[in-house]
């Protein structure tokens, strides 16, 4: 896939351009559904699929005090779309000049430098200065200029809307298997291992401490059954997120402690998948307390992997 950051004429070089336009801050099952039925119509016609999306969430630039936490960093947003068979990935920054760009501007930049065949959209999708452009409006300007607007029906998944703002409620409720269920994937963590507290080793569960942006969504504070991939080797293990309240501790994190592993990861980049939250976190009186209650959260993530 080729990624494309900023606006050019791409319809110089690829013919048949169909494009798939939206924020996919998720590209959760109703994203991909999107994307995927662009891809699906580029492939009937020998053309070129292309999704639309921007660098950053359109709300950092409208109402930054209302921009919520990334499910995704744009580097795994990238890759989630090219596993859908995206050719053109065009992602660029949503600005205050384009933020004042009308919507019969917004449909003028597409038709001069995509000039697409078909576009798709999902039924909220709006665009352009104070949201002024619909789906519907995009359908009229395509009948007038020769290309075709499909507005792709809501996603249900058992009666349940999919939705980015529904799946980061249920991940900041800690319910990372419901939130897996709407994204058609499980929801994980990429991070680089750094050095923490090293309390882990003196409690016989050495862990790893990592780096996480400030922008990801993280799951309610907790232990969680989860999988480590490093590298091409994926391994079980036990996550916390919280404060390390028994130690009086003040800054959030997140640390992993992995079954059957020995070896020096500082400085790796680990992905940390949710599998199942196990309990909320707690405060105990003692670090044998803690040192006993991490013993039966290894045996309650050990009963998950079983089953």
């Amino acid at each position: 896939m080729e990624i494309v950051t900023q606006v050019t004429a791409l319809n110089v070089k690829y013919p048949g351009i169909t494009m798939a336009l939206g924020t996919f801050d998720g590209i959760h099952l109703g994203h991909q559904q999107i994307i995927s039925q662009a891809v699906d119509l580029a492939r009937q016609i020998n053309g070129t699929s292309v999704v639309f999306t921007f660098s950053n969430h359109p709300l950092s630039i409208v109402a930054p005090e209302r921009q919520p936490l990334q499910l995704v960093t744009q580097e795994d947003k990238a890759e989630l779309i090219a596993e859908l068979g995206v050719d053109i990935l065009l992602t660029i920054p949503f600005t205050p000049e384009f933020l004042q760009l009308s919507a019969t501007d917004f449909i003028r930049l597409l038709w001069e430098n995509l000039s697409p065949k078909h576009i798709v959209v999902g039924p909220n999708y709006y665009f352009g200065y104070n949201r002024s452009g619909t789906p519907e409006m995009l359908q009229q300007a395509g009948k007038k200029n020769g290309f075709d607007v499909n507005i792709h029906p809501i996603v249900y998944l058992k009666n349940t809307i999919v939705s980015s703002t529904l799946i980061r409620k249920m991940i900041s409720a800690g319910k990372v298997e419901q939130a897996s269920f709407l994204l058609g994937r499980q929801f994980k963590i990429k991070g680089l291992v750094i050095h923490g507290e090293k309390r882990g080793r003196t409690l016989g569960y050495p862990t790893i401490n990592l780096e996480i942006s400030n922008q990801l969504l993280l799951p309610a504070n907790g232990v969680y059954a989860v999988t480590i991939d490093i590298g091409r080797i994926q391994y079980n293990g036990i996550a916390n997120i919280g404060t390390n309240p028994t130690f009086n501790g003040i800054q959030r994190h997140l640390e992993a402690h992995i079954l059957d592993f020995t070896g020096d990861l500082y400085g790796t980049t680990v992905t940390v998948t949710f599998l199942q939250h196990i309990r909320e976190q707690q405060k105990f009186s003692s670090a044998d307390e803690l040192k006993m209650q991490i013993g039966q959260d290894i045996k309650a993530a050990k009963h998950y992997y079983a089953k």
